[in-house]
């Protein structure tokens, strides 16, 4: 199979190494800008989207191309690289919820009803959330609460109920796309080891760099 424009195997092998590491390193110096506290507060935000995109990324390289990522690439390159998969099982609620309204609007809703998202599976839900560091938590946690809750009124002035929370881990989300690169199970192992792979990872950087 052709890996043009790269002018072998091993040249492409090399450059991607190169590329990934590459890649981790500015994931990790952007994240650690974004969580650290600085007059008080954190940017939790910039660095959920950061990490969506990083692992948008993989999941291009992956099926080949780099337009328009789409939650089902991201969760085939979830079940086939990340070793904590069992955790990602509501990575579509965190799409929905917020990569769309992060990148769109700055901000995702104070609360979610997955009922407007057709997409996703039942029950139906009205999810708030909280982002933050959680170093040993898990990277996405749905907690249902037996009866709905109300937010306070000072975030909106009228009663708003929801019936879950979504919980997300920076420090877990980030852990895990790193590692999916690495080890015998890993992206780049994949990589070196089927020829298709080669050649979607060849596409997607004549999209990155056309010659």
């Amino acid at each position: 199979m052709s890996v043009s424009p790269f002018k072998s195997d091993e040249e492409l092998l090399k450059y991607a190494r190169w590329f990934l590491a590459d890649r981790v390193r500015a994931l990790r110096k952007d994240l650690a800008i974004c969580m650290t506290k600085k007059k008080g507060s954190h940017a939790y935000f910039p660095a959920l989207i950061t990490c969506i995109g990083f692992a948008d990324l993989l999941s291009g390289l992956h099926k080949g191309t780099l337009d328009y990522p789409k939650l089902p690439d991201l969760q085939v390159y979830i079940t086939k690289f990340f070793r904590n998969k069992t955790s990602y099982v509501n990575v579509d609620i965190l799409y929905h919820m917020f990569r769309h309204k992060i990148a769109h609007i700055a901000y995702p809703y104070l609360v979610f009803n997955t009922a407007k998202a057709k997409q996703l599976p039942l029950p139906h839900r009205r999810i708030v959330w909280s982002v933050g560091i959680y170093k040993g938590k898990k990277p996405i946690d749905l907690i249902d609460h037996s009866t709905p809750q109300t937010l306070k009124r000072a975030k909106v002035p009228w009663s708003v109920p929801y019936t879950c929370r979504i919980k997300v881990s920076l420090t877990a989300f980030r852990n895990d796309i790193i590692s999916s690169i690495y080890g015998t199970s890993g992206y780049l192992q994949h990589l070196q080891n089927d020829p298709t792979a080669r050649q979607n990872f060849a596409h997607c950087m004549t999209q990155y760099a056309p010659p």
